[in-house]
């Protein structure tokens, strides 16, 4: 009896790939300015980004769900010994952002605000 809910937990836990017909967009901010607006259309869409402020580093998406907008984002910066800094960022609607600074357990070396663009 007590297995179900523990079954349906782990279930739930597993990345599903998106369905999606129309790409989402998300634009990328550093420093209050925009750099790129990406978009990721199709199941497990995947996009990078390097912008010209951080040049050594490259943003990494992995659209895992539609609706509501969920993706993973990596940074990787090249030629550093620093683990890379991962996480997953969930937009529900148009103009909601998201500060990457506020994921857990990840330090991502640059300040990203990601914003769900219409």
């Amino acid at each position: 009896m007590k297995s179900l809910p523990i079954l349906l937990a782990a279930l739930l836990a597993i990345p599903v790939p998106a369905l999606a017909g129309d790409p989402v967009k998300i634009d990328v901010y550093l420093g209050g300015e925009l750099e790129q607006t990406i978009s990721l259309a199709g199941a497990n869409a995947t996009a990078k980004l390097t912008t010209s402020k951080a040049p050594n580093a490259t943003l990494e998406f992995h659209l895992i769900a539609p609706e509501p907008l969920i993706f993973e984002v990596k940074e990787v910066i090249a030629g550093s010994s620093q683990e890379e800094a991962a996480g997953r960022v969930v937009l529900f609607k148009t103009g909601n952002s998201f500060d990457v600074s506020e994921i857990k357990g990840s330090k991502f070396r640059n300040a990203y605000v990601l914003v769900r663009h219409d």
